[in-house]
């Protein structure tokens, strides 16, 4: 574990980050050269340190999670526990300038990544870069990019090989993904204090050579809208709207009507609403609570036959995630928090016997408790 880690910040963090000085300081170099006599361009870097505890870090149902302990299915699981401590490090680089008069142009560059204390099988990283440019005083707009080069979901019986060994250890074989996600968001402020947002963003999926029929392309809409109540209250609603196109097939010659593999193809709506709450300071301490709740709605448009794609036809997810943190300001550079956060997945078929399997295989709750500490610094 140790070794792993630190090739990985050996290998991957300095890369990254050189990247993002090179495009920072770039741009700081062009503004300088119009020498600016207001020098309200600034620099901002923030680390984060965190540690949480994860129930189910592979998002098991009951039936594997018991098939685990009783060391059943024999290939099937590459952990040495189904829980664990993760390690979470965050890093974000950022320039402002006022390029166009008095309107802010903000560069970023960020890097996040969670390490397991057991089952390094699991660890994975992302980095963003970013633009965010105001119109207005009032609007503004955000282009992103982010990349994780691997997510490693779980090991899966792969049909193709089943044809060949049958149904033996040999036939487990990884299922993963690298992640591409370009994302654009308008914002304007309306009234005196009514943030609206628009956003869409384009996720793509890229699997490994096992599980190739289920790369696909997700077009997410979303809007949200956020409304101070109180000079220390103020909520926040949301929905969002996400068409996930899969692919569907994994051999040349085939495509998604023909083909007998998995068409993962869904539609899905997610209802959000947020309260964040500054309380009363302590010892002149700001502190804190943010809460969060959601709910996804997932319908899957698989037309094989439910013999043929029993984990995808007919199926329908409902899904609850609730976030709480509180954050404490211990002085302008220094903050610590605290969080929870709670998963369910409930799924179900409107063939009664195929909701009673897809409850068994896909139902699951998590739970993660962690805390962290965030230096912020501008300079």
């Amino acid at each position: 574990m140790r070794i792993f880690i630190q090739k990985y910040y050996r290998c991957c963090l300095p890369t990254y980050f050189l990247i993002i000085l090179f495009l920072v300081f770039g741009m700081q170099t062009a503004a300088a050269q119009k020498k600016s006599s207001k020098k309200e361009k600034h620099f901002e870097a923030e680390i984060k340190f965190g540690s949480m505890y994860d129930d189910n870090i592979l998002k098991y149902s009951g039936k594997y999670i018991d098939r685990f302990i009783n060391r059943q299915d024999s290939g099937r699981f590459h952990i040495k526990t189904y829980d664990d401590i993760v390690f979470i490090t965050a890093a974000d680089l950022s320039a402002t300038y006022r390029i166009f008069k008095d309107l802010k142009t903000r560069i970023n560059g960020s890097i996040y990544s969670n390490m397991y204390a057991t089952n390094g099988v699991k660890n994975w990283y992302y980095f963003t870069l970013g633009l965010t440019q105001n119109v207005t005083k009032k609007a503004s707009f955000r282009v992103s990019y982010s990349h994780i080069p691997r997510f490693y979901v779980r090991h899966f019986r792969d049909a193709d090989r089943v044809e060949i060994y049958g149904y033996t250890p040999e036939t487990f074989v990884p299922f993963s993904f690298a992640k591409d996600n370009y994302g654009f968001w308008f914002q304007n402020t309306f009234l005196k204090s009514t943030r609206v947002r628009l956003s869409f963003d384009l996720a793509r999926y890229f699997h490994n050579k096992h599980y190739t029929e289920y790369d696909c392309n997700s077009y997410i809409f979303g809007i949200s809208v956020s409304q101070p109540l109180h000079k220390k209250v103020k909520i926040e609603a949301a929905y969002e709207f996400e068409h996930s196109d899969a692919k569907g097939y994994d051999e040349p010659g085939e495509t998604r009507e023909t083909a007998d593999d998995a068409d993962a193809t869904y539609n899905e709506y997610a209802f959000a609403l947020g309260l964040n709450w500054e309380l009363p300071k302590i010892r002149k301490k700001t502190h804190e609570i943010d809460l969060n709740a959601t709910y996804q709605n997932r319908v899957y448009f698989s037309e094989h036959f439910l013999e043929e794609d029993p984990e995808h036809t007919g199926r329908v997810d409902d899904v609850v995630l609730v976030t709480a943190n509180y954050n404490l300001q211990v002085s302008k550079s220094f903050t610590l928090g605290a969080f929870y956060k709670f998963f369910m997945r409930n799924s179900n078929s409107s063939s009664e016997i195929n909701s009673e399997y897809l409850s068994e295989e896909k139902d699951y709750r998590q739970d993660q408790v962690g805390l962290q500490v965030v230096y912020n610094l501008k300079f």
